[in-house]
């Protein structure tokens, strides 16, 4: 399959991507940096001045949100880079699996609490990953021959 170098490099810069804005949320998140960000999360819950505390308590909250946003975009990286690269059916399934797992609860708990900008940004990094995934899904499925 001619394509799948691309959509490899796809994932391996989305999961780059990732790791980024991980690690820029993990040490950033209540830096000008992070500021229209954090007001859009705010205004879903807060509609005045936060309360006292409530800043201290987003920085812990957001660094340790970035910090697994680091980590799971490590994890696809290097199964992009190592097994995925060799057509290895379960990491297609793990990555698959794991985007779908994170989507579905991230994205209903935000609806619930009404913070559209991390729906829009859920949907848009779905599509972001699910589109290579489909594009590779038989690549990496396929019955492989015996001996191959």
């Amino acid at each position: 399959m001619r394509s799948f170098p691309f959509w490899q490099r796809w994932l391996w810069i989305a999961s780059l991507g990732m790791i980024i804005f991980g690690c820029a949320m993990a040490l950033l998140n209540r830096t000008v940096v992070f500021v229209a960000f954090n007001r859009a999360i705010d205004a879903g819950f807060w509609r005045a001045a936060l309360p006292e505390g409530v800043p201290a308590f987003q920085g812990w909250a957001y660094g340790a949100w970035g910090a697994t946003v680091a980590g799971w975009g490590l994890m696809c990286a290097l199964l992009v880079r190592h097994a995925f690269a060799q057509h290895v059916a379960w990491s297609w399934r793990a990555m698959a699996a794991s985007i779908g797992l994170w989507f579905v609860l991230d994205t209903a708990i935000s609806a619930a609490n009404q913070v559209w900008v991390n729906v829009v940004l859920n949907t848009i990094l779905l599509a972001v990953f699910a589109i290579p995934l489909a594009a590779t899904r038989r690549a990496c499925l396929a019955p492989r021959p015996a001996g191959g």
